[in-house]
């Protein structure tokens, strides 16, 4: 197997080659004046087993594109088998029509993954399991949570709790898998989202954080509200320090200011999306996943 670096997970490409023992496929990017994306295989990759490593954070149009272009020519070219690793699949939340005349995104990157020559996908604690089942391809849904309780085992806890900031099934989960590694306790909260204004509601209960170190344990932080409020109950009920793990850091706007002004410690993210609170990474549970040892919740 060979593994292809897509422009917007290069560093972490290299991290799975590294840690497999694997060829770096060379190629050529580069954007015209206009703004198109080019791309060219430096090497013959016909016959060859391919992973192409491309997260969709955002600009997630501008990565799905890279995407589509380099799945293409990979199978235009003649390669034997494509994998595709992308930690971040956008367009993950809508697998059903909430409103009449919605789109089904999630259905319509299944479709074009699968069309265009995809073999397998590797994914990272997908927002939402229900559109994995659009796909006919196998389709690997695996976990951050065991790797970010692995790094706040550094931190020194005291009688650490594991939170989930919401009580859905997956959410649970998560904590659940986080609290194992860490050997400690886990609750969740419960949270409502307005479906038309996006407006976040988080119900307080009683929680057994006082004077204990608490881990927030989310897939993804985009606003920072979910978090923030979460923190906010947790800092009431008398936490010690309060600590955010997700999978995937979005951090848009001013999310981590709202986040670190309710409490919290640290943010912790994964390599899933490239900045500075990547302090975990992915490419392990994607080297195990590829021996047989699939991470999941």
């Amino acid at each position: 197997m060979k593994i292809i670096g897509g422009p917007s997970s290069l560093d972490l490409a290299k991290k799975i080659s590294d840690l497999l023992g694997l060829p770096l496929v060379k190629v050529r990017t580069k954007r015209f004046p206009d703004g198109e994306f080019y791309f060219k295989f430096e090497e013959d990759i016909s016959g060859e087993n391919l992973l192409i490593v491309q997260s969709l954070y955002p600009p997630q149009d501008v990565h799905a594109m890279e995407l589509f272009l380099i799945l293409h020519t990979a199978r235009d070219l003649g390669a034997e088998t494509i994998r595709v690793f992308a930690p971040y699949l956008a367009y993950s939340r809508q697998d059903e029509r909430y409103l009449e005349g919605e789109c089904l995104s999630a259905a319509m990157i299944a479709e074009v993954i699968e069309g265009l020559g995809a073999d397998a996908l590797y994914t990272i604690d997908v927002h939402n399991e229900n559109v994995l089942k659009m796909y006919k391809i196998p389709v690997y849904n695996l976990t951050a949570a065991g790797e970010l309780a692995r790094y706040f085992l550094s931190r020194d806890l005291r009688n650490p709790i594991v939170i989930a900031p919401d009580d859905e099934d997956l959410a649970k989960r998560r904590a659940r898998y986080a609290a194992k590694v860490l050997n400690a306790d886990w609750d969740s909260l419960e949270k409502r989202r307005d479906r038309y204004t996006g407006e976040i509601t988080t119900f307080a209960k009683e929680l057994e954080v006082k004077d204990r170190d608490a881990i927030i344990i989310d897939d993804i932080i985009s606003t920072g509200k979910t978090t923030a409020n979460a923190a906010k109950i947790l800092r009431d009920q008398g936490a010690r320090r309060i600590f955010a793990g997700v999978s995937h850091a979005l951090l848009l706007g001013d999310s981590v200011k709202l986040i670190m002004d309710s409490g919290v410690n640290e943010i912790v993210g994964t390599d899933s999306v490239a900045n500075e609170y990547a302090k975990v990474s992915v490419a392990p549970i994607l080297a195990r996943a590829l021996k047989g040892d699939i991470e999941q919740v």
